[in-house]
């Protein structure tokens, strides 16, 4: 049998946090109230049907049932209904509860009630949809509460753990509303029936002196009967509580009231604090004088600790302990009104976490996690006592700073903030590296209203992305325009590839001593019919960020190697076909397969194929860049490292990877002829290079006299618009077709 669906998937933010915090406050007051009518009801039928109206008046639930569960059978059986002319028979007395059902609440959906009514079992099959909520009495499942919905989709997470914490109270108040009726019973028996309820019990005399207790209450509380006998109810309340009764027991003293109840704090003899339900009612004789007080104890410590659950997660993200978005904004809010009193400003920085999804896909959503409590606890060292850290959700976090004075103070934090980024972490034995972007937004700000500030420092944080990562920006008008048409990039972006808005255009690679053409490197260009064309410096950057740079890159791959087949097959001379792979290419698990059945669906030869990847690429996770760019050498594919010596790695460490070429960076080839510095650091690479028998190829080239450096040098190969710009496919067809030469070895 399928088993149903007890998973949310993780919901999208709320539209509005203030409508969400009134629902949950509206759930929290819902909860507390059907305890109460269930604990003060005469009976347990009463209570119940007293809980089942409070919660259909309520609205969200059109039919809520209560169904009973035999305790030692485990058949179902409807008990009451909301409204009362609801049908109940769907669950004949015949049918026993599912193994499925466990202690969380379960969503079932139409597609679950199909799958559970197919089944050949005798299992009850329940209302859809609609949600099932267990109801479990001191350790015992008492009862099942079906709500049904309108709703065609599962409630988010939270929403599941505040039901979950519903059904805990109810279960709670039902037992106590059970044992209070079993109580009334036992008061006509004998003295050892009291002694074995299952609830405190105690005689008080009007001095608060205890005359009898139970051995229930003995144990509650931690003491034997003769240390219990000897205190009072002053001396085992909590100091803050001590007084709490006081009143209503002189009203019920002077006969004003019959009893009364009330919620309050014990203290157990090792000295921890538990909260109890008191029910009071004055000991008559038979003409009516009053003789004691009886008190019925309930310990509700794990109902108050379940609505302390429920406060908090509406409040704060379970992952971290952080206040949440719904929290922080509440904080703002305040502290925006604190600003303005004392004549200061507040300021809002917003935290994404670079290559976050990177560790999360490759690593898995554990290292994910632990990352994130890392961070969490780090940003937290960077703040003062008075600072606000909260987590909005997946690698987003947000700090306040109220009562600032100016930019240099706020910039001073976000300085710490991305040192404390940029340090490794070590999750799982390896060593994971992260950076963080930070747009900080200032209060008040020209033109700004209170709720935009979040907005604002939202924007500015994307901008700081489109300088390179691992920086913070101030917001600005400037960037508002800038990360709006960032925004319109992305739109149109998401639509390229169905519009075939891309191109490829062919930049050649030449022999340095003989200008013979031996491979040409793909490079993409997009123009939209709105937007025109877009320079990759502005595209590149939003698709690696939003995850298109997978597909798109995909489509590179294919076509660049179906155009060099397609050159092959005119007759052409063979060249190698140079593709660029981005990060989340190389960390795809589907990249071996997709280069398998693009070779074999485009007849290129796989040595005629050449990958580009940058030295920070692999460095990143080099273990694992190791077993993947083994695998692609495997296919007979060539590698590249691409702007070789603008990252951190070294010679020595590229031993470890089956690369082929090398491509030295256009920064050090540009002033070859004027700086020193640059002469050296590219005649470096070139001897190291050919000391591991690497392709050396310089990129830039623009004039004779870079030219004349690299052919003194022994460079291979160079690329630049000294020979060719970068051209579409019949251009280079052209250009090719004017040599002939031997074909690139293997």
């Amino acid at each position: 049998m399928a088993r149903p669906n007890t998973t949310a998937h993780a919901s999208a933010p709320s539209i509005s946090e203030g409508l969400q915090a009134r629902a949950e406050q509206d759930l929290l007051g819902l909860i507390s109230s059907a305890a109460g009518i269930l604990a003060s009801a005469d009976n347990c039928a009463q209570g119940v049907d007293g809980a089942l109206r409070l919660i259909g008046e309520r609205g969200e639930w059109p039919t809520a049932i209560w169904w009973g569960v035999n305790e030692h059978t485990r058949a179902v059986t409807p008990l009451a209904t909301y409204p009362q002319e609801s049908s109940t028979t769907a669950a004949p007395q015949a049918r026993t509860l599912p193994t499925w059902l466990n202690e969380l609440p379960v969503w079932i959906g139409q597609l679950q009630l199909d799958e559970l009514a197919s089944a050949s079992d005798d299992s009850w099959v329940p209302p859809s949809p609609a949600i099932v909520l267990p109801i479990r009495s001191t350790e015992r499942l008492c009862a099942v509460l079906t709500l049904a919905t309108h709703s065609a989709s599962a409630p988010a997470p939270e929403r599941m753990a505040a039901l979950a914490a519903l059904g805990t109270v109810i279960g709670l108040a039902f037992g106590q509303a059970s044992a209070l009726e079993r109580l009334r019973d036992s008061e006509q028996r004998s003295t050892s029936t009291l002694a074995l309820a299952a609830i405190g019990i105690a005689h008080v005399e009007d001095s608060g002196q205890f005359l009898y207790v139970n051995p229930r209450l003995c144990q509650m509380l931690g003491y034997s009967e003769r240390e219990l006998l000897a205190l009072t109810v002053r001396q085992v309340s909590h100091e803050d509580d001590a007084t709490l009764s006081d009143e209503m027991r002189d009203k019920l003293r002077r006969g004003e009231i019959e009893s009364f109840k009330l919620e309050k704090r014990y203290v157990r003899k090792d000295g921890a604090p538990i909260w109890v339900s008191l029910t009071v009612a004055a000991r008559r004789d038979r003409i009516g004088r009053r003789m004691y007080d009886v008190s019925i104890v309930e310990d509700i410590t794990a109902r108050k600790q379940a609505e302390e659950r429920v406060q908090y997660l509406a409040t704060h993200d379970a992952l971290t302990g952080l206040p949440n978005r719904a929290l922080f904004w509440q904080l703002v809010a305040l502290a925006i009104e604190s600003a303005k009193r004392r004549d200061c400003k507040v300021a809002v920085l917003y935290i994404d976490l670079d290559r976050f999804k990177i560790i999360n896909d490759s690593l898995g959503h554990d290292a994910g996690d632990v990352l994130l409590r890392e961070m969490a606890s780090r940003f937290r060292e960077c703040l003062r006592g008075s600072d606000v850290l909260a987590r909005l959700g997946g690698d987003e976090f947000v700090v306040l700073l109220p009562e600032v004075h100016g930019q240099a103070q706020v910039a001073l934090v976000a300085r710490l903030l991305l040192s404390a980024a940029l340090r490794p972490v070590q999750i799982y034995a390896q060593e994971c590296r992260v950076t963080a972007s930070i747009g900080i937004c200032m209060h008040p700000y020209e033109g700004q209203e209170d709720q935009d500030v979040m907005k604002h420092a939202d924007l500015a944080m994307y901008h700081a992305k489109e300088q390179g990562k691992n920086t913070y920006e101030f917001y600005s008008a400037d960037a508002h325009t800038r990360s709006a048409s960032r925004i319109l990039i992305e739109t149109q972006l998401r639509h390229a590839l169905e519009r075939n808005e891309f191109a490829l255009h062919y930049q050649a690679k030449v022999q340095v001593d003989t200008d013979v053409i031996t491979g040409v490197e793909a490079l993409l260009r997009w123009t939209n019919p709105s937007l025109g064309a877009i320079p990759p410096v502005q595209f590149i950057p939003v698709a690696e960020a939003t995850g298109l740079i997978l597909p798109i890159g995909r489509w590179v791959l294919r076509t660049a190697c179906e155009q060099n087949a397609c050159w092959l097959r005119a007759g052409l001379p063979p060249v190698r076909m140079c593709v660029n792979l981005s990060m989340l290419q190389l960390e795809d698990k589907g990249l071996i397969n997709d280069l398998r059945a693009v070779l074999r669906e485009s007849g290129l030869p796989p040595h005629l194929l050449e990958l580009e990847l940058t030295e920070s690429m692999i460095m990143h996770n080099a273990e694992r860049a190791v077993r993947v760019l083994t695998d692609i050498k495997a296919l007979g594919i060539r590698l590249a490292i691409d702007d070789f010596g603008t990252g951190y790695s070294s010679l020595a460490q590229l031993k470890r990877f089956p690369v082929d070429t090398l491509k030295v960076d256009r920064s050090f080839i540009r002033d070859l002829p004027r700086d020193p510095d640059d002469r050296a650091i590219a005649e470096a690479i070139i001897a190291m290079g050919k000391t591991l028998s690497l392709t050396i190829v310089a990129e830039g080239v623009e004039t004779p006299e870079q030219k004349a450096f690299l052919r003194e040098k022994a460079c291979d190969e160079m690329q630049g618009f000294y020979f060719s710009t970068p051209v579409p496919a019949e251009q280079f067809a052209a250009l090719l077709g004017q040599q002939h030469r031997p074909a690139p070895s293997e």
